[in-house]
């Protein structure tokens, strides 16, 4: 599809989405609504966050809202009428307001003040029926302190959890917010308040690209003391061994928490304090065929090293209450650590190990403002200072045999890269009459200092190929046949004739000489400055109380890129067909009401039916700006800053195992490789539709079915501009081909924005809660095609992708999570958390490189010969590796992986110690009272029954755990080595990384089972 098609359609759908926004505004300009808002406070005027405040209508209609990190809440498009406001927090009396009025096109403001009650609560807020509301949508996970339990501690195997609860993104993971922070790392789970996984898909606000935004806010300070301490242990003797490694190596974890929250001024500011330490002694299982160095036959070297690594970091936040209507919250965030050996496992060897490091600063500060009662202003500012080094331990060159080994040196020489980021976001909310109106802005930055002496030692690399057949002696057979041989077969007769004293024209005619080299040398400094704005306006809209839209319209540009019509219009809409279902009571009836009934006989209202049922969906647009990294490449290696030659010619092949210096290659008429961005290259641009059906079975369950579908336009793809133009090229003959732009301009890389893909899911969420127990499961069911990336084509022509769509990388058609938490009243809990996947595609492929394009990429054909020599018999049909023009070439992404699944259960059991806290007020609404907002306290109704008796409150708790990752001891296997030409075609050399969960991931070097040991004091 052409960029001016896609401009064209793009202009169409922008039009058409802007239209529906006017001509719904149009039709729906009155409606006769207003809000209620205000803050929670305690008696000393800290900040009550996570409380619930219930409004009910004297229908008995109920409304839930939750007060945010600034102890804010709002009842939006609340029709005008009377309403009771109830309002329940951990620790804290019930407080109730009644007869709050809301007028139409107006906010009331309430502003709420809890005191503290005398026993121990936990509050959960009803967030699981069904409702209208934009950010209810049911295939939303809302994780809190309860589901966060069944998930890792390690902030790296968190923030994998949520990725793969987050589902599959076209090029790569999802994006992460922290407090509303782009380009976010995930904190310490202590620190997290809340996690929110595809809240809102359709608002403007976001620019995810994705399906699964990962949103995290983290915890405020608070106007007492508290904190806590924890220690997770994992060691060798707890685990079971990896099946890919023959011995089962030393291993230890070693995770250190805590964390202190309290006052720094009374009832003005408070800060939480976090430290985490993650020491540990993982391993790196190698998994190779290498040469004897005395009779040259293939060995398996099969090792597994201690890899010693550590990561530390503190993060303290402020909240400060600066005035009535000024809060400022500010977070500083230091982290370092190191890897020493790192970039080693699967096919490198020891000897490519190198040192990793790493050192990070992060500065935020958001500033919120109360305009004035309808009116809400934000502003946020995020500064970070990132520098990860790595440092070579060998200057070797490198010696890359395909698919069998990586030996050599590391060839990352003293490397570092400078990241400097800045974001600023300013968004004004302001409720009017039923539109709940939201405008904002983004501003971002980031400079980038790179030294990259990467590949200055120069490597040497040997694929497969063909050559004649030899018999046990290494010679000849008569008659001449010519055979398929490997990258490792094509490595062990370079060294065995060398050995012998043959010439390179006789070794090469025998199969042996390296396939490519190459080398990089200058200036290895590079840099790249980048800014991205966005601008939005959206608006959640109540048309009727069964009934709302949300319009949005977004843009975004950027620098290094011509990319201007990056308008991103947007809807979404909400509707109960049959507005009720199950019936809730409404709110005590007044005094007039009371006098129609017998005295002591409790009033009984006239039951109210809510939304059970309701039908959402969305369509918009969505872009994935393009990343700075690319720009950084493209200057780096245009042909002025540093030289990068890839050579194929066999006058410099031959010198091996000796490197030529990068000055004498001219002298060899050798042409750089360069890279260069593409004219017309954008951002990608998704369409994305949705339609869901959710309903609520009972008061405890419920259920949604969502279908979506995304067609993605202008996906990045590399292509090789001046290969050498089809049934020109003989990979007999150095340097042969007719290139399009001249011998004498080499290989250009261009990138370009010409891909495209396809993806289609249905998926089933369920959730539930009863008598301590609750549960969510999610079951997608998938597809997903595209383009390649650019480094395919056919066999004889590289130019010629008609034939690359096909599956894509990440094709899985089955993915199913599910996560389960039962606790008891002794203070005993279980909890798990299952993932399993159907199996991911692989690419099959011949191992050469038979149409001139540099890369080893080409694909097989379907057999049509089955005696031909080289042809190979597998599972998914005979594969030939030398296919002639007018055979049929297999799909891309042919292959079929294993499934993967991985249960993954804790138990634990708190105890509650210390001297008993006597109550400090009137006993909580939990004790049969409810205070109201006067201060007065009402007695429990005679008819009602007398309370349970309250448990004892006390001030520590001490919380012992176990958690077992793969508890089934379920082997994972990778998928299968695709190249034809690798001694391990067809076979998993290592554990999958589909999903990793905790170091090893249930399958990984650490062992396949993994049992950790986790204590916790807090107070």
């Amino acid at each position: 599809m052409s960029h001016g098609s896609i401009s064209r359609m793009l202009k169409r759908l922008s039009a058409s989405v802007v239209s529906l926004i006017v001509l719904a505004s149009v039709a729906f300009s009155q409606q006769d609504t207003g809000s209620i808002k205000g803050t929670v406070t305690d008696q000393l005027g800290g900040l009550v966050v996570n409380a619930a405040v219930v409004a009910k209508d004297s229908k008995g209609t109920v409304k839930t809202a939750t007060t945010d990190a600034n102890g804010s809440y709002e009842f939006r498009s609340l029709p005008s009428g009377r309403y009771d406001l109830t309002i329940t927090a951990s620790g804290f009396n019930v407080l109730e307001e009644k007869n709050v009025e809301t007028k139409s096109g107006r906010t009331a403001t309430l502003d709420l003040q809890l005191t503290v009650g005398s026993v121990e609560q936990t509050v959960t807020v009803d967030n699981k029926g069904v409702s209208t509301d934009a950010d209810r949508n049911a295939d939303a996970l809302i994780l809190r302190e309860r589901e966060l339990q069944a998930l890792p501690d390690d902030p790296d195997a968190l923030a994998a959890a949520l990725q793969a609860m987050a589902g599959p993104t076209e090029g790569g993971s999802a994006q992460v917010k922290v407090d509303g922070f782009s380009n976010g790392q995930v904190p310490p789970k202590e620190a997290i308040r809340e996690v929110r996984i595809n809240q809102n898909p359709y608002s403007a606000e976001n620019e995810y690209p994705g399906w699964g935004g990962i949103e995290i806010y983290t915890q405020p300070g608070s106007e007492k003391f508290h904190g806590g301490a924890g220690f997770n242990f994992n060691d060798e003797s707890l685990n079971s061994r990896n099946p890919f490694a023959l011995r089962r190596a030393p291993y230890q974890q070693r995770f250190l928490n805590a964390n202190l929250t309290g006052p720094l001024v009374k009832k003005r500011a408070s800060f939480a304090f976090y430290f985490n330490r993650n020491a540990s002694e993982n391993n790196a299982v190698i998994n190779a065929t290498v040469l004897d160095a005395t009779t040259l036959t293939p060995v398996l070297f099969n090792q597994t090293l201690v890899t010693p690594n550590v990561y530390e970091n503190f993060r303290i936040r402020g909240d400060v209450k600066l005035n009535k209507k000024h809060t400022l919250v500010s977070n500083y965030q230091y982290g370092r650590g190191f890897q020493d050996p790192s970039g080693i496992g699967g096919f490198s060897l020891p000897s490519r190990a190198y040192r990793g490091g790493s050192e990070d600063h992060l500065f935020q500060f958001t500033e919120t403002a109360v305009v004035n009662e309808k009116t809400i202003n934000e502003t946020r500012l995020q500064v970070t200072h990132s520098i990860y080094r790595q440092t070579a331990k060998s200057t070797l060159p490198a010696l890359n045999v395909l698919d069998s080994f990586f030996g050599g040196g590391a060839q990352v020489g003293n490397a570092s890269n400078t990241q400097e980021r800045a974001e600023l976001q300013n968004f004004t909310s302001r409720q009017a009459g039923h539109h709940f109106l939201k405008v904002g802005g983004r501003f971002r930055y980031v400079k980038i200092r790179s030294l990259s002496p990467s590949n200055f030692g120069g490597s040497y690399t040997f694929a497969g190929g063909t050559g004649p057949a030899l018999d046990a002696n290494d010679q000849v057979v008569p008659g001449g046949a010519t055979v398929e041989i490997g990258s490792l077969e094509r490595y062990r007769r370079t060294l065995l004739f060398q050995r012998l004293g043959l010439s390179t024209a006789q070794i090469r005619s025998l199969g042996g000489g390296a396939t490519q080299f190459s080398i990089a040398g200058g200036n290895p400094l590079a840099s790249v400055k980048q800014t991205d704005v966005s601008f939005y306006v959206q608006d959640e809209w109540k048309l009727r109380p069964h009934f709302s839209i949300s319009p949005g319209l977004r843009y975004e540009n950027q620098n290094n890129i011509s990319s201007n019509m990056n308008f991103a219009p947007r809807i979404a809409f909400a509707w109960s067909p049959m507005f009720g279902g199950n019936k809730t009571p409404p709110a005590a009836t007044d005094n007039k009401d009371a006098a129609q009934v017998k005295p002591g006989t409790p009033p009984k209202p006239a039951a109210q039916k809510t939304p059970k049922t309701v039908v959402r969906g969305g369509i918009g647009i969505f872009y994935n700006r393009i990343s700075e990294d690319l720009i950084l490449q493209a200057a780096r290696f245009n042909g002025l800053n540093q030289k990068q030659f890839v050579v194929t010619d066999p006058a410099v092949l031959d010198l091996f195992p000796a490197i030529p210096q990068i000055n004498l290659l001219d002298s060899f008429a050798q042409l750089q490789t360069r890279r260069l961005l593409g004219s017309a290259l954008a951002p990608n641009c998704s369409l994305r539709v949705a339609l869901a059906v959710e309903h609520q079975v009972s008061k405890n369950f419920r259920f949604e079915v969502t279908y979506l579908y995304n067609h993605t336009l202008r996906i990045l793809r590399t292509v090789n501009i001046n290969a050498p133009l089809a049934g020109t090229f003989n990979s007999a003959i150095p340097n042969s081909g007719v290139r399009p732009l001249g011998q004498s301009a080499g290989n250009i890389l261009e990138y370009q924005s010409n891909g495209q893909s396809r993806y289609e899911n249905l998926s089933v969420n369920a959730s539930g809660q009863k008598r301590g127990f609750s549960f969510w499961a999610t079951y997608n069911l998938s597809k997903t095609q595209s383009t390649d990336g650019g480094t395919s084509g056919s066999p004889f022509d590289p130019y010629d992708f008609r034939h690359e769509w096909s599956r894509a990388n990440y094709d899985v058609r089955h993915r199913f999570y599910a996560s389960g938490n039962y606790q008891t009243k002794s203070g005993w809990n279980v909890n798990t958390f299952i993932v399993a996947n159907s199996s991911a595609p692989f690419n099959i492929i011949t191992g050469h490189d038979t149409n001139g394009d540099n890369s080893f990429t080409e694909r097989p054909a379907f057999a049509t010969d089955l005696n031909k020599p080289g042809v190979i018999f597998t599972p998914f049909g005979a594969l030939d590796p030398n296919p002639s023009p007018g055979q049929r070439i297999i799909p891309r992404n042919f292959g079929q992986g294993p499934g993967f699944i991985s249960v993954n259960i804790g138990v634990g059991k708190t105890i509650k110690f210390g001297r008993p806290i006597p109550p400090k007020t009137a006993p909580s609404a939990s004790g049969g009272n409810v205070v109201s907002a006067s201060g007065n306290v009402s007695a429990t109704p005679a008819n009602q029954k007398p309370p349970a008796k309250q448990p004892i409150q006390r001030p520590y708790t001490l919380a012992f755990s176990i958690y077992a990752n793969n508890v089934l001891n379920h082997t994972n296997r990778g998928n299968p080595v695709g190249n034809m030409a690798s001694p391990y075609f067809l076979k998993a050399t290592g554990s999958s990384n589909m999903f990793f969960f905790g170091p090893g991931g249930g399958g990984g070097a650490g062992g396949n089972r993994q049992i950790t040991v986790r204590v916790r004091l807090s107070f």
